[in-house]
């Protein structure tokens, strides 16, 4: 496992996550097995109009005459080591294009070289120009055309300076602009602000933009600059970063005075991503969430508030949740935090626990007695057996199995009580051959981040419908788990022709996905080691019981109700052949508490007194020989 830290800088709007990492591999950035399209991850801050504009550049006159620009090639490739021979350099220019680097997505020539500019920052001014560091464009035209982004592609210092900038008169200063980027290898994008050109203070400004990403186009940063900028003759602005690939875009600079009160919801989450112990696992969103975890793990909403005004305010979390039909089925009691200004803090709202299946909307927003900040909309699946992290969106791809190697693409689920384990399925991406080979695992997840092995399927031969759509493979027997972190995973062979890729869906936290390169190695990268992805593999777990037949239509027939249930429940099978079947209510450890064997036909209602019961999840299981067919049900 591994520990969740928050760094809080000092005046600093966007929070800075970083995350204290057990496994010491991470994914690099020229994944040629995978395709990894750009997507704005997080919610986007924008500027206040009405704060009074102290200074600006719109870059409308090309890079200001009097600004400094510097650029130094560190020597270093990817893994730290020196490399002769790459002398390209990375001045922040003026410029009406985006990024020419080797990763773009424009296309490329015989050459490998790219045929047009990525797109250019969505900036308000973006027609007269921004500035940019291009620093992939650097370090693939010079010294190495037509190469990858391996060990050859040099660390680049570039970073710009302002000239004098003067805040007489203001005592609280925001520095503002719009800015695009992707970066990889966990360099930091940094802002420095100083009053003598001499001493600085930093700000790192990639917010919780994830590694192999883009950011938002374009993304609002502000930062609170008043400790060091505020009411001073010459302040001076320095932007940039060391980095060996990618780009960083940015435009409309500008200071303003600091409104007294405001505030930015940053970030909110229902799965407790700050604040759950790490012994209760690692605190992830499931979009799809058995009823069995949801009552032992209650959702717990977090929302990370960031103060931007220039005065202390008492804040508050709100929550409202409702179900699929709009009606309200949670609305929190915020209490008051008191949140310093220039500071962020965590608000944490009680837990909520469904009581049925069906699809939430959580709406959380923080407010105060003076300012209110914009709504984060999210959005859960409580299901019966299903359990996923995936938005059910297909974002991007990656190899399985390959003509360079089979790999093993697996992600992390948290069990918070007991549930046997059937069957993991996974999204086959449109790329994949008809008769290629794949299988699924489950793996547990140990102290040190350890992978170990617990089941593996026979291996399933793709069909033609399976292209482009969920395929569902079980295992030969139940696996019974205890609460703990597991990894379902999904596994593919190497072949010259039989490839087969597996759909990415949206951004993930740190370590929490992962691929084993058994083959298809980048620089660098070990044989059989685990590399962690920065999105989601279309991936989910399947509980609950196997039969030798198939029991989807049998479910589909199957009336129970009332569920919850106190005292008595009903239930109805219809479309079933009358005969004598046996009624068993088990508990999620596979124990039968209540058994009958009764005879059942087409218009047979029958009742079970299930008042002896403690509450909880329980399975309501009908079969004889040849048919099964199951519910679950909660005991209030």
């Amino acid at each position: 496992m591994y520990k969740t830290n928050i760094m809080k800088t000092n005046t600093i709007l966007l929070i800075i996550i970083s995350f204290l990492i057990v496994s010491t591999t991470c994914i690099g950035q020229e994944e040629r097995d995978g395709l990894n399209i750009s997507k704005a991850i997080h919610n986007t801050i924008n500027s206040d109009k009405s704060s009074t504009v102290i200074w600006s550049e719109d870059f409308q006159g090309g890079f200001p005459s009097g600004w400094a620009t510097y650029s130094s090639n560190t020597g270093s490739g990817n893994n730290g080591s020196s490399y002769p021979g790459n002398t390209a350099e990375c001045p922040w220019k003026h410029s009406m294009q985006g990024s020419w680097g080797y990763w773009n997505s424009v296309g490329t020539n015989s050459a490998g070289n790219p045929t047009a500019a990525a797109a250019a920052i969505n900036s308000t001014t973006a027609n007269n120009g921004f500035l940019i560091s291009d620093i992939d464009s650097a370090n693939h035209w010079n010294g190495n055309p037509g190469s990858n982004s391996g060990s050859t592609y040099h660390y680049i210092d570039s970073y710009f300076i302002t000239d004098a900038i003067n805040t007489t008169g203001f005592l609280n200063v925001n520095l503002e602009f719009e800015h695009t980027f992707r970066f990889n290898n966990s360099v930091d994008l940094i802002v420095s602000v100083s009053n003598d050109s001499i001493s600085w203070t930093d700000f790192y400004v990639q917010g919780n933009t994830a590694n192999n990403s883009q950011s938002a186009d374009p993304e609002y940063l502000s930062l609170n600059i008043s400790s060091v900028a505020g009411n001073q003759a010459t302040v001076y602005i320095k932007v940039g970063w060391t980095a060996r690939v990618y780009f960083w875009m940015i435009d409309d600079m500008k200071i303003v005075e600091t409104p007294k009160h405001k505030l930015d919801l940053v970030e909110a989450n229902y799965g407790g991503w700050f604040t759950t112990p790490v012994s209760t696992g690692f605190g992830l969103d499931y979009t799809l969430y058995p009823l069995s975890q949801a009552i032992a793990q209650p959702y717990k909403i977090e929302g990370v508030v960031a103060n931007v005004g220039s005065e202390d305010q008492t804040a508050q979390l709100n929550v409202n949740i409702t179900n699929s039909s709009n009606s309200v089925v949670y609305s929190n009691t915020p209490s008051n935090n008191l949140v310093f200004s220039s500071d962020t803090t965590i608000l944490v709202d009680s837990l909520f626990t469904p009581t049925v299946e069906g699809l939430y909307n959580f709406s959380v927003w923080a407010s105060s007695d003076s300012a209110i900040t914009d709504t984060i909309n999210l959005q859960s699946t409580v299901t019966d057996t299903v359990y996923g992290r995936d938005n059910g969106s297909q974002e991007s791809w990656y190899g399985l199995g390959r003509s360079c190697g089979g790999m093993v693409i697996g992600t992390y689920y948290d069990l918070f009580a007991a549930d046997p384990i059937s069957s993991i399925s996974v999204y086959i991406d449109d790329q994949s051959v008809v008769g290629s080979d794949i299988y699924v695992a489950l793996y547990e997840i140990d102290f040190n981040n350890d992978k170990i092995l617990l089941d593996q399927s026979i291996d399933y031969t793709l069909q033609a419908g399976d292209i482009g759509n969920w395929v569902t493979v079980q295992f030969d027997n139940l696996i019974n788990v205890v609460p703990g972190t597991y990894m379902a995973a999904v596994g593919g062979y190497a072949h010259p022709l039989d490839t087969s890729t597996v759909a990415m869906s949206n951004i993930t936290r740190p370590t929490t996905c992962y691929i084993q390169k058994n083959g298809c190695l980048n620089s660098g990268q070990t044989f059989g080691s685990w590399y962690w992805l920065s999105r989601v593999p279309m991936i989910r777990l399947n509980f609950g019981l196997i039969s030798s037949v198939n029991t989807h239509d049998l479910n589909s027939n199957l009336v129970l109700y009332p569920n919850p249930v106190e005292d008595q429940l009903t239930f109805r099978l219809s479309f079933l052949s009358s005969g004598y079947y046996n009624i068993d209510v088990i508990d999620l450890y596979g124990r039968k508490l209540i058994s009958q064997n009764v005879y059942l036909d087409r218009s047979s209602y029958r009742d079970i007194n299930v008042s002896s019961l403690s509450p909880g999840l329980y399975i309501l299981n009908i079969s004889n020989e040849d048919k099964v067919v199951n519910r679950r049900f909660v005991k209030e």
